[in-house]
């Protein structure tokens, strides 16, 4: 009994000081991990917070103000009816001409920035330089799977998951399959972005997404429906393969 004891401290013991041996036998009892997730643009604003927006850091969370002194001139290209306008401003505050025709633009179109300036550095002479940044207004509906997130899942292991033999993923493995729901709720552009090493697996997985029912595809308030990207993601989400993915699972909030 007392032998017992001891191997049974030793062990626990051992699991607290090596985290990552206690993670990994955790995961050997947990069901094989999968997700749906929305590929976005690598920028886009909703139609909410571009009637909100007064300067270029609202429009790109990214904007590099730091690297600039002084503006040259900052311009903003929409397509209008079908054709391109332009409006242009002197600083990164948006003028009341450059918000209007940025409301204005055809919904589904890009809208283009491109900012000349003076670049903030302790050079005796400097050039001018440009920025150009390209974003999107997102539309009010997203792609949906007909019946709900959790006819998706289901249909997902019922198709492809159940069918994976237990512990074929193992530590960082992953495999992602991206795919598009077009403007009629098609499923196309089926494929393999990251294999999971198993070419019966990767079919598997592609297989299941490409006979899915028809979604309801993404539509804006005006009745103008767009494509949009998918990926299924199967393994272990902190895979370093995700980052070069701008992913949100499937309805939740931006």
């Amino acid at each position: 009994m007392k032998n017992l004891q001891k191997k049974l401290f030793a062990f626990l013991l051992f699991a607290l000081t090596c985290p990552h041996f206690a993670s990994s036998q955790n995961s050997l009892t947990n069901e094989l991990s999968f997700e749906v997730n929305r590929i976005y643009p690598p920028i886009s604003i909703t139609k909410e917070k571009l009637q909100k927006a007064h300067t270029l850091p609202n429009l790109n969370p990214n904007y590099p103000s730091s690297w600039i002194r002084e503006y040259i001139s900052v311009e903003i290209l929409t397509i209008y009816k079908g054709r391109v306008r332009k409006a242009v401003g002197k600083t990164d505050t948006l003028s009341q001409e450059q918000k209007d025709q940025m409301n204005e633009a055809d919904l589904g179109t890009d809208i283009e920035v491109k900012v000349h300036y003076m670049p903030e550095n302790t050079l005796s002479h400097n050039d001018a330089k440009e920025i150009r940044f390209t974003f999107t207004v997102e539309p009010e509906s997203e792609a949906k799977y007909v019946g709900g997130q959790q006819q998706l899942t289901q249909y997902l292991k019922n198709k492809a998951i159940d069918k994976i033999p237990k512990y074929t993923f193992k530590g960082y493995d992953l495999a992602a399959i991206k795919f598009t729901i077009d403007e009629i709720g098609q499923i196309g552009n089926v494929h393999v972005f990251e294999t999971s090493k198993n070419e019966k697996i990767d079919a598997l997985l592609v297989k299941a997404i490409c006979n899915m029912p028809n979604w309801k595809p993404a539509e804006y308030v005006n009745g103008l429906k767009v494509q949009q990207e998918f990926v299924l993601t199967v393994g272990n989400m902190e895979n370093c393969v995700t980052n070069l993915l701008n992913i949100r699972p499937v309805g939740v909030a931006k």
